[in-house]
């Protein structure tokens, strides 16, 4: 038997900062956790005084977003938690059907469900859960667990019409840093084709056939240009590098808008250019057969 000993915080600290995360409002997380807005705010004091980092942006004073370094700790607490509770369900001899596990991207989990849960929630009625484990998505495929209902994917390929539902319809326009679009006015005001020598941000994993910015250039009738690409192997991290301003990036419409609304990102040309693809809610084998599952299925969309 091992003699590790691991050196982190509390598990009361841990499941208040993921409350924290996914609802970005600390009462939120407290009215879930059954406890007080201040206990939640001292146990995020304690994490941020204990690795000596902050762990949430404070961008308005009604608005939060996760800092790069709380983004880390998320992604890890979260796949923590998912594995505990995976581990209980495979241990637990009574099959649960007051609960229902969803499968996602970490972006899509961070970008789409956790805007929406309190709602989602609301829909199956106080008595039920909803839990989401979150995979790499070129890995989603082979490792995703038995007990899961619902699928959050990009690629629809062989899966029947009736077990999938579009929760967000591809349509892509470039943001950038409000300081970032003062910063080079003049430039950004003429055509894209003028853009030439901007800092560009892009996805640098595998594409699985979403929107690129050669894509947008070529959908909104400019010529192409190469422009040089500053990389990021997740969205989230690419929306936080632009919206600290280092460069352009394609938002995508019902991931960026709360970016939009709190002011850190803004939008360099009026309109979205639609594609005619997006992100699915599919039904597994499990879920085909549980009726939650169908119920939530009809409260996703764009």
């Amino acid at each position: 038997m091992s003699t590790k000993r691991y050196r982190i915080p509390s598990s009361s600290a841990l499941q208040a900062f993921e409350a924290a995360a996914r609802h970005c409002n600390f009462s939120r997380a407290a009215a879930e956790l059954h406890t007080s807005q201040s206990a939640i705010s001292r146990h995020i004091a304690n994490l941020e005084g204990r690795f000596n980092v902050l762990l949430f942006d404070r961008y308005q004073k009604r608005s939060l977003m996760l800092s790069q370094q709380g983004e880390l700790l998320y992604r890890a607490v979260v796949s923590g938690l998912d594995n505990i509770q995976a581990a209980i369900d495979s241990i637990s001899t009574a099959e649960p059907t007051d609960q229902l596990t969803l499968a996602c991207s970490y972006g899509i989990s961070h970008l789409y469900l956790m805007p929406r849960f309190d709602r989602l929630q609301q829909s199956l009625g106080s008595d039920k859960s909803i839990r989401v484990m979150t995979y790499e998505y070129d890995t989603m495929e082979s490792a995703l667990d038995p007990r899961i209902d619902i699928v959050i994917q990009y690629d629809i390929s062989g899966v029947a019409v009736d077990d999938r539902r579009l929760v967000v319809a591809e349509a892509v326009r470039p943001v950038a840093a409000p300081a970032f679009i003062e910063q080079h006015r003049e430039q950004l005001a003429r055509a894209p084709t003028a853009w030439q020598g901007l800092p560009f941000l892009e996805l640098s994993r595998q594409n699985y056939g979403w929107a690129t910015w050669q894509d947008w250039f070529v959908a909104s009738g400019h010529a192409l240009i190469q422009p040089e690409y500053t990389y990021f192997g997740n969205y989230v991290y690419l929306l936080e590098a632009a919206a600290a301003g280092r460069g352009l990036a394609l938002g995508w419409r019902g991931l960026i808008e709360r970016h939009l609304q709190s002011g850190v990102l803004a939008p360099v040309v009026e309109d979205y250019i639609g594609f005619d693809r997006g992100i699915h809610a599919v039904l597994t084998a499990r879920g085909r057969g549980h009726p939650l599952a169908h119920q939530l299925m009809a409260c996703l969309g764009p």
